[in-house]
């Protein structure tokens, strides 16, 4: 009985332990539960944390970027206003406002705008050292060149591949040699005048003209006389290397042709349509003075961009000849603010 009793005991005595052991493990394992939750909800709360700052850092960022933006939108209109844009109309009598070039902040931090119409030079500096005493000579303004047809007619054409000759109507002016399939037909292609060479020979009746990229062959179905016509035409043309015409190339407005002609003015810009117009008259896009545009200058080597006072979109332009539209404009507006400063003495 004793030994019954004993063994009852240490019976007990493991189912104790047993239960003992259990519950200390279940509460070692609640713990270690509730403490990787509590480090999950930590690092939510930091990850939470962390975009809200960005957040707030973004949004700090995209509030400066628009009110620099508004500041910049504002000066235009003002300067706009100033010189009689967006439908301002102002006294005659009351004097326009002159601009600097650091007038014009970029939001990108960038170069300020150039060529800023009635305003000073490139780096902001007066130039009233340059005009001419009170009194002196008067300063007149350069003739413009005319832009015209110089020769059209229909040639025969070599194609790349089969060099078969296929029929084309040619028209040339001062700035490029057109071909299309017809005479009222918008171009197939041009040849700038100022970047390719021309060759000529009068055993075939044909003449090359020489790009970058390929040599192109024409052919003049009515003989020699037709030739040397073309071929003293197009001398003619490669003769005008100063030419105040350039070819250029616009994707953002949809009123206008894709490629166009840009015309350097002695009193602004002008536009004209490419190519197919009747001989000796031009089609006129538009024409804008030195009292419209307001800005202007060579984004890059092959942007060219200016803004005139009654448009709030710029106009922007793709040309191998950005630079040289630049230094051009330049030149003709120093000499026409002369002429003005000498007129208002």
């Amino acid at each position: 009985a004793a030994e019954e009793a004993a063994a009852v005991l240490v019976a007990a005595a493991a189912t104790s332990m047993a239960s003992a052991a259990a519950a200390a493990a279940e509460e070692e394992a609640v713990a270690v539960v509730l403490s990787a939750g509590q480090m999950a909800a930590a690092a939510e709360e930091a990850a939470a944390a962390m975009k809200a700052k960005l957040r707030q850092q973004e949004e700090a960022a995209q509030m400066q970027k628009m009110s620099l933006e508004r500041e910049k939108d504002s000066l235009l209109d003002r300067v706009a206003v100033d010189i009689g844009g967006y439908g301002a109309k102002l006294d005659p009598q009351t004097p326009k406002r002159h601009f600097d070039a650091t007038d014009f902040p970029d939001p990108g931090g960038s170069t300020p705008q150039r060529g800023v119409a009635g305003a000073e030079s490139f780096n902001g500096r007066h130039r009233a050292e340059e005009l001419p005493p009170a009194g002196g000579r008067p300063v007149a303004l350069e003739p413009d060149a005319r832009l015209e047809v110089l020769k059209e007619g229909w040639l025969l054409k070599q194609s790349k591949k089969l060099k078969k000759w296929q029929k084309r109507y040619f028209v040339l002016d001062n700035v490029a040699l057109y071909y299309c399939r017809s005479p009222t037909s918008v171009p197939d292609g041009f040849f700038a005048i100022r970047r390719c060479q021309f060759h000529y020979s009068e055993k075939t009746c044909c003449f090359d003209v020489i790009t970058p990229s390929r040599v192109f062959r024409m052919q003049t179905p009515d003989g020699v006389g037709q030739l040397r016509e073309w071929a003293e035409c197009y001398k003619q043309a490669m003769a005008q290397r100063d030419f105040p015409y350039f070819h250029v190339e616009q994707t953002t407005r949809v009123d206008l042709s894709r490629e166009l002609l840009l015309g350097v003015m002695s009193t602004g810009l002008r536009m004209v349509k490419l190519g197919l117009y009747d001989p000796g008259f031009e089609e006129e896009i538009a024409i804008y003075t030195f009292d419209e545009i307001y800005s202007w200058g060579a984004t890059d080597l092959q942007t060219f961009e200016f803004r005139v006072a009654s448009e709030r979109m710029p106009y922007s332009f793709k040309t191998m000849h950005a630079q040289e539209i630049e230094a051009k404009l330049e030149i003709k507006f120093a000499r026409w603010r002369e002429r003005r400063q000498q007129q208002t003495r």
